[in-house]
């Protein structure tokens, strides 16, 4: 019991230092553009497109920056957390990589996501549209309803490898040395959904992490999980930005639902046969 409360704090030590780098970028972007705002008045210029651009993209600067000082930090922690785990997939003989029907397997995982989450949004926003009004005003935040390159950039790239990095990477290795998966997986689901610090965000993103999670114990590898991410970020990008229909979203989730349902059959008929050879 006490091994197992040790091994649950050390796994929200990534999620701290997260929080670490974010405060520090933010504080030094704040110093930055004072000290700069200084210098251009020393020097008599009054405007700048450039430091305009900056100020209007603030946020997205400095979360990207955030991430990527990370994503730095993060790879040496998880070379270290794998080292040993590495080294017993080896001696199993297991060896991790993404083929052709599990990237497959994995697009359409995601657009499944996107959908189905999507339309149960579409579905609140009747039921519940005092909700739906703050958590639009987050998503606003992420630069959702008018995209730029860096909310693009930050949305699409940066989050996916910071965020399965310190989740899937860190916070599930760290767990599952004393935890069996499904309780590891679950937890750091929760972090996943705690750490979005919006209800509704915070719920969906719980249910994708508990779905990137058993990703990563399927295919053995992190990059599953930042593949599923990405697609998912990328397409809920392209759906803000198309404004597709309620009616088109829901037979979307249809149509990605029977998909996956014919890869599964498909690949559970693939093992049998290969089990009966």
């Amino acid at each position: 019991m006490i091994e197992k409360a040790k091994t649950l704090l050390l796994s929200l030590t990534p999620i701290a230092l997260m929080y670490i780098i974010q405060i520090a970028a933010a504080l030094g972007g704040q110093v930055l553009i004072l000290l700069t705002g200084q210098f251009m008045t020393a020097i008599h210029v009054y405007q700048s497109p450039v430091m305009d651009y900056v100020v209007n993209q603030y946020v997205y600067i400095v979360s990207a920056a955030s991430y990527g000082i990370f994503l730095l930090a993060g790879y040496f922690w998880y070379r270290r957390v794998m080292a040993d785990r590495r080294a017993a997939y080896l001696e199993r003989g297991h060896k991790a990589a993404l083929n052709s029907g599990a990237i497959l397997g994995i697009f359409f995982v995601a657009l499944f996501i996107q959908f189905a989450v999507t339309s149960l949004l579409n579905i609140l926003a009747v039921v519940a549209p005092n909700l739906m009004g703050h958590y639009m005003e987050v998503m606003k935040g992420l630069g959702m309803a008018e995209p730029s390159i860096l909310s693009m950039f930050y949305v699409v790239v940066m989050a996916p490898l910071a965020e399965e990095l310190l989740m899937r990477g860190l916070c599930l290795k760290i767990l599952e040395r004393s935890f069996p998966f499904w309780a590891a997986n679950f937890l750091q689901a929760l972090f996943f959904g705690l750490y979005h610090m919006n209800l509704i965000q915070g719920c969906y993103a719980f249910l994708m992490g508990l779905i990137l999670g058993r990703l990563v114990k399927k295919y053995g590898t992190l990059k599953a999980s930042m593949l599923c991410h990405f697609i998912i970020n990328f397409s809920g990008q392209v759906i803000s930005v198309i404004n597709f229909s309620v009616l088109g979203i829901f037979l979307g989730t249809l149509v990605c639902a029977g998909v996956l349902v014919v890869l599964y059959i498909w690949e559970k008929r693939k093992n049998e046969d290969y089990l009966y050879r």
